[in-house]
C-alpha cells in the first residue's frame, strides 16, 4: 500500500481531529515512512496475526488509530523502532478518545430518545406522526449498526496491535506494563462487541470480509491473552467458556484476490464449525473432530494450553499426573493427540514457516510442543518475563530444583528436542533472521532449553546400559542435533558433543540462544536470547567447577 501526498494530508487531517489528546510536538512521519511501515507490518507482523483483510482495505476508509497502530508496529520491522515509540502514544490516545466519543454519543442518544425519562419533548413533537412504514429506509438501522460495529472492530484491532508491540518491547518495562493494562480494555471491548455468532448472511465480499475480520480479531485477542499467560504468568481475562464464535475460515477463502474468486469458493465451502464444538471434539475421547483451518487450529491449541495453565495456576506442582484428579491429565493428552492428528490431515498445515499459507500452522506446532511440556511439568515462576532482568531470569533457571528422571520428563524432553530440530535443520544462524520466525517461538524456547537441560542432567550420570531404550534414542538425537549446531559455527567443536556429556546441557541452552540471537525486531527476543546465553554460562561454570587442574 503506497501512500500518496494526498493520502498523507488526509491522514494528517484525521489525526488533527484529535488535537485535544495528541501532543502538540507530534509530527506525523513522512508519506514514504508511513508506506514503509505499512509494508513492514504486512510482511512481518500480519502473517502471524492475519486479522485485517488487505484485499478489501482502502486507506481512506480506515480509522486513523488503526493506521497509526499499523505504522507503529511496522516501524519495528523496518528497524526504526524509535519512530514506533513516538507513534504509539498518539495511536493509543486516538483509540481511547474514539471510545470516549462513542460512549458519549450513545449516552446522548439514550438521553434524547423519545422513550427516555430524561428527555423533555416539546408538545408539537409529541403530536407528530411517525414515519409511515412504506416511507422508511429499508435496512437503514442495520447499516448504521454494521458501520458502528466495524468502527469498534477497527479500534479493537488498533489497540491489539499496540498491545502486541508493547508486549514485545522487552526492556522497555513501562511499555510492557501498558500492554498488560490494555488487556482489561480489550477484554471489555471484545465482550461488548459480542462473543457469540450473529445470524447474518453476507451479500458481498466486503461484508463477508468485515464479519470474518471481526471474528478473527476476537479470537486472536483471546489467543494473545494466552501468550501473556505463558510469558508473564498472568491469568487470561477471556476464558474458553466465553467463546461462542465460529473458528476462522480456510486460508484459501481468506486469501482470495477478488470478489469473483471468493464467491466461487464461498459457495463451495462449508461454514466453519463452532469453537465450542471443536473443543468438545478434542476433549471427548469418542467425539468426532470437526475439520478446522490453520488459524482455527492455532486458536484451539491456545485453548488447550489455557486449560493446562489454569490447572497449573490453581495447583502448583512438579508433576501434574500426581495431583490432578484421575483422568484429567489423560483427557488433555488425548486432546493434544487429536489436535495433532487433525493438524496433520489439514492441507494448510506445514512444518515450514515459509509455507504458501503463511507461518500460522508452523507457529501452532511450537505451542503444541509447549502444551505437552506444560502438561508434563511446571517450572513455576522462573520463566516469567515480567519485571525480571536477564541475569535474574538466568539465575532463577539455574537455581531451580532438579527435576527427577521420569516418563513425564522424557515426554517433555522429546517435544523440546523436536522443537529444536526444526530451526537447526533450517540453519542456526539463518532461521532467526527469517521474517516468518515468530516471537512466540522465542517465548517457548525458554522452556524448551530449560527442560532439555533438566533431562540431560537427569540421565548423563547413569550408565548407558541402564537407560531405557527411549532414553538412549533421545540422547542420540540430542547429540546429532548438537553436532549440526557445532559444525555450523566456525568456533564449534563437534567432537566435544560426543566426548563430554556434561557439556550437552549448556550446549542445548546455547543453541537456542544462538537461534534467537539473529532476531533483531523485538527487544523481548533480545532479552530471552541474553537470558539463555547467561544461563548457558552458569551451567558451563557448574559443569567444569570440579574439573581437575592440569
Amino acid at each position: 500500500m503506497r501512500i500518496s501526498q494526498d493520502d498523507w494530508q488526509w491522514l494528517s487531517a484525521r489525526v488533527s481531529e484529535f488535537s485535544s489528546v495528541v501532543p502538540i510536538e507530534f509530527q506525523l512521519p513522512s508519506r514514504h515512512a508511513i508506506s514503509r511501515y505499512i509494508h513492514g507490518f504486512m510482511t512481518g507482523f500480519h502473517p502471524h496475526f492475519p486479522i485485517i483483510h488487505p484485499q478489501t482495505l482502502t486507506l481512506r476508509e480506515m480509522a486513523p488509530e488503526l493506521i497509526l497502530a499499523i505504522a507503529a508496529v511496522g516501524s519495528h520491522y523496518c528497524l526504526e523502532s524509535h519512530q514506533g515509540f513516538k507513534i504509539f502514544p498518539v495511536g493509543r490516545a486516538v483509540a481511547m478518545e474514539q471510545l470516549r466519543r462513542r460512549d458519549a454519543a450513545k449516552d446522548e442518544a439514550i438521553h434524547t430518545s423519545p422513550g427516555s425519562s430524561w428527555t423533555l419533548i416539546p408538545p408539537q413533537q409529541c403530536q407528530s406522526h411517525p414515519t409511515p412504514p412504506d416511507q422508511e429506509i429499508p435496512g437503514a438501522e442495520n447499516t448504521t449498526e454494521h458501520q458502528s460495529a466495524h468502527a469498534d472492530t477497527e479500534t479493537m484491532q488498533a489497540l491489539f496491535f499496540l498491545m502486541a508491540m508493547t508486549t514485545w518491547s522487552g526492556e522497555h518495562r513501562s511499555l510492557v506494563r501498558q500492554a498488560i493494562a490494555t488487556q482489561s480494555v480489550l477484554a471489555m471491548l471484545v465482550r461488548q462487541h459480542g462473543l457469540s455468532e450473529q445470524s447474518i448472511t453476507p451479500t458481498t465480499w466486503e461484508e463477508w470480509a468485515r464479519i470474518e475480520s471481526a471474528r478473527r480479531t476476537k479470537l486472536i485477542i483471546f489467543s494473545f491473552f494466552n501468550l501473556h499467560a505463558i510469558a508473564f504468568n498472568l491469568p487470561s481475562p477471556l476464558l474458553i467458556a466465553d467463546i461462542q464464535l465460529r473458528i476462522p475460515c480456510s486460508e484459501p477463502e481468506w486469501r482470495c484476490p477478488d470478489s469473483a474468486s471468493w464467491f466461487n469458493l464461498y459457495q463451495k465451502s462449508k461454514q466453519p464449525p463452532l469453537f465450542q464444538d471443536c473443543i468438545k471434539g478434542l476433549l471427548h475421547g469418542d467425539g468426532a473432530m470437526p475439520v478446522f483451518s490453520s488459524l482455527g487450529g492455532h486458536v484451539l491449541i491456545h485453548a488447550l494450553l489455557q486449560r493446562i495453565i489454569c490447572i497449573q495456576q490453581s495447583i502448583r506442582m512438579e508433576s501434574m499426573e500426581k495431583h490432578i484428579f484421575p483422568g484429567l491429565s489423560q483427557t488433555l493428552q488425548q486432546a493434544l493427540n487429536k489436535w495433532q492428528s487433525a493438524w496433520e490431515e489439514n492441507p494448510e498445515s506445514s512444518y515450514s514457516p515459509l509455507d504458501r499459507y503463511g507461518p500460522i500452522a508452523f507457529n501452532s506446532r511450537a505451542l503444541y510442543h509447549l502444551a505437552h511440556i506444560r502438561l508434563a511439568l511446571d517450572i513455576g515462576s522462573a520463566r516469567s518475563l515480567l519485571e525480571q532482568s536477564p541475569a535474574q531470569l538466568a539465575r532463577k533457571l539455574q537455581e531451580g530444583p532438579r527435576i527427577e528422571r521420569s516418563p513425564h520428563l522424557l515426554l517433555a524432553a522429546r517435544h523440546a528436542v523436536t522443537a529444536l530440530c526444526s530451526p537447526v535443520q533450517m540453519g542456526v544462524h539463518f532461521v532467526g533472521r527469517a521474517p516468518s520466525w515468530s516471537v512466540m517461538h522465542a517465548v517457548c524456547s525458554l522452556e524448551y532449553a530449560y527442560i532439555l537441560n533438566q533431562y540431560i542432567q537427569a540421565i548423563i550420570h547413569i550408565p548407558l546400559r541402564s537407560l531405557e531404550e527411549d532414553e538412549r534414542a533421545l540422547l542420540v538425537t540430542i547429540k546429532e542435533t548438537l553436532y549440526e549446531v557445532e559444525v555450523s559455527s566456525s568456533a564449534g567443536n563437534p567432537k566435544l558433543v560426543e566426548t563430554e556429556l556434561r557439556i550437552l546441557g549448556p550446549k542445548v541452552v546455547r543453541a537456542w540462544a544462538m537461534i534467537l540471537d539473529g532476531m533483531r525486531t523485538w527487544n523481548a527476543v533480545y532479552l530471552i536470547s541474553k537470558t539463555l546465553f547467561l544461563y548457558a554460562e552458569l551451567l558451563e561454570r557448574d559443569a567444569f567447577v570440579n574439573e581437575p587442574q592440569g
